[in-house]
């Protein structure tokens, strides 16, 4: 975002400018963590996000550089700066499932981010990047 746009510098708050509302960071969740890529699998997200909402926010993390579509490739890929996200999505997860009543963790061996979180995160990145194939 440009500076001109910007009301400080401050990081968290430029990061929340462009991931902090209600759907983008469900995206990045789907695209890194699930097998959904296309306009239409994102939009079958049990989330049950409208289809003006998902457009937008896919153009907006496109225009920023946080996801790619291949030219003639209907699928969403994150691309290295989506990936980069990968350690904030998992510690967003264990704080709600810390926090937050009644959620369901994800199919994940916690432990294991818990006990070698660099190479735990590094595989969920690298599942990311074999589905680009």
């Amino acid at each position: 975002m440009p500076r001109d746009l910007r009301r400080s510098d401050c990081p968290v708050h430029c990061t929340l400018n462009l991931l902090g509302d209600r759907w983008t960071l469900v995206i990045i969740r789907d695209l890194l963590t699930t097998r959904r890529a296309t306009f239409s699998e994102l939009l079958d997200s049990p989330e049950r996000i409208a289809t003006n909402t998902l457009s937008s926010r896919l153009a907006n993390l496109e225009s920023c550089g946080i996801i790619e579509q291949l030219p003639g490739d209907k699928r969403y890929l994150l691309t290295e700066k989506g990936l980069d996200l990968a350690p904030v999505l998992a510690e967003l997860t264990l704080w709600g499932m810390r926090h937050e009543p009644n959620v369901h963790s994800p199919p994940v061996d916690w432990d294991q981010y818990h006990k070698h979180p660099k190479e735990f995160i590094e595989q969920m990145k690298n599942a990311a990047r074999a589905r680009r194939s």
